[in-house]
């Protein structure tokens, strides 16, 4: 299936869904994920390997690999350093701290 993707740029978002029912929750995670482009997030996932990156793709830097949620700009759950999961739906994605200040819901101290 093509990718999705989001811009920030004319606040686009284009967003390749499965239609079955049992897709629900992947789906929302990818709109969200998508939607965050469009106002400010970067990905905090490898591109080349798809690998949450540390420590601003992980929901709980401080945890490692201990990881229960999946920051939504890295879209899955570290497991090591190869693996990964999709989280099982949104109660499981949070924003992180880099996401939070990319976006202005959190003032900026950099």
């Amino acid at each position: 299936m093509a990718h999705s993707l989001g811009l920030q740029k004319g606040l686009i978002g284009v967003v390749n869904a499965y239609a079955a029912e049992g897709y629900r929750a992947t789906n929302n995670i990818v709109i969200a994920h998508e939607l965050m482009h469009t106002v400010g997030a970067s990905d905090k996932y490898d591109l080349s390997t798809g690998q949450p990156i540390y420590p601003y793709g992980f929901a709980k830097p401080d945890n490692h690999y201990e990881q229960t949620k999946a920051e939504i700009m890295a879209g899955r759950v570290p497991l090591n350093e190869r693996e990964s999961v999709m989280p099982k739906s949104l109660r499981y994605s949070i924003i992180g701290n880099k996401t939070a200040r990319e976006i202005a819901w959190v003032a900026n101290h950099d």
